[in-house]
């Protein structure tokens, strides 16, 4: 999820190259959301799921970073329209400043099944479980939202991390993020993920001028992504920014869904921490593509209907 975002050119100097982000196999992913406030993030895992449904990925669990207490049942309605309702679902396991409302959480987690056994575990738990049970460097953390779960993962096994994790493609403003580096007062744990985290690390923040979603429109009504963005738009059903849906292609289908990776460069938190860009360590998801072409792209995934063929 992110509100309004400038890259400040003078402040990027760009060199490119194609990193070991175009993916040779197929990723294992955990998906790490806000989903509260926003829409996108909804309709970031509903393209997950299309992605899974086409072989291109597997979901290994999703991860709450906010605390609202229809967070997690809306988040297993959605894994369960896709025949994915036993996936394990972490959730932030602290309290959080002044906690997001949603116009859609309470709609969305009315569609899960009442007598479906809850995946829900804390966070840092799933993350431990999860990862010990991969080969080393073979997953991939699509974060669209805030780095609390993550820095306390980092606090506590960063060796497990180390070993486990191949890369986190996190979606938030490269230069004075406003929204999801620091909401919350999460700042510091902010600094501390981009400062401490062992493994490449992919920042992405395109996506605000890419309208998308008007194709659930033609879903059915009982489809909790639709559901979601009609209650988002007041029973309307309109194209949100597709930040969120364009981490998840940047972390399935690296440098071929149509982006360069910058490796010089700086970011910059709001309270003057500086990163380097580098290539290896930390880098830049650039698009190389027309604005359309990722419009189309993501609306065919989030309106795809489940196929429940796909590798989980």
């Amino acid at each position: 999820m992110r509100r309004t975002l400038r890259i400040c050119s003078t402040f990027l100097f760009l060199t490119v190259f194609n990193a070991s982000t175009l993916q040779a196999v197929m990723p294992n992913v955990i998906y790490e959301t806000d989903m509260t406030f926003d829409v996108d993030d909804v309709g970031a895992l509903a393209l997950l799921h299309a992605l899974v449904d086409r072989q291109e990925a597997k979901v290994l669990g999703v991860s709450y970073n906010e605390v609202h207490p229809h967070g997690t049942d809306a988040i297993q309605a959605i894994n369960a329209w896709y025949g994915r309702g036993e996936l394990p679902i972490g959730e932030y396991a602290s309290p959080l400043k002044e906690p997001d409302d949603s116009k859609y959480l309470g709609f969305v987690a009315r569609l899960r099944a009442v007598d479906t056994p809850s995946p829900v575990t804390d966070s840092v738990s799933l993350y431990q479980k999860l990862l010990e049970a991969q080969p080393d460097r073979s997953v991939t953390i699509i974060s669209v939202g805030y780095l609390n779960n993550l820095a306390a993962l980092l606090r506590t096994h960063p060796k497990l991390i180390r070993d486990k994790v191949k890369e986190l493609i996190v979606m938030a403003g490269l230069v004075d993020d406003r929204f999801n580096f620091v909401r919350h007062g999460l700042i510091a744990e902010s600094q501390f993920v981009l400062d401490e985290w062992p493994t490449p690390l992919i920042v992405t923040d395109y996506g605000g001028d890419l309208y998308t979603g008007t194709s659930l429109r033609e879903t059915p009504t009982t489809n909790p992504v639709r559901e979601a963005y009609f209650r988002w738009f007041d029973r309307e059903i309109e194209g949100r920014s597709s930040w969120d849906q364009i981490a998840v292609l940047v972390g399935v289908r690296g440098t071929s869904a149509g982006f360069e990776i910058v490796s010089k460069g700086k970011g910059r938190l709001l309270n003057g921490y500086e990163w380097q860009l580098d290539g290896t360590h930390r880098s830049y998801a650039r698009p190389t593509l027309s604005s359309e072409y990722y419009k189309e792209v993501i609306e065919e995934l989030m309106s795809a209907a489940p196929n429940f063929v796909g590798s989980r």
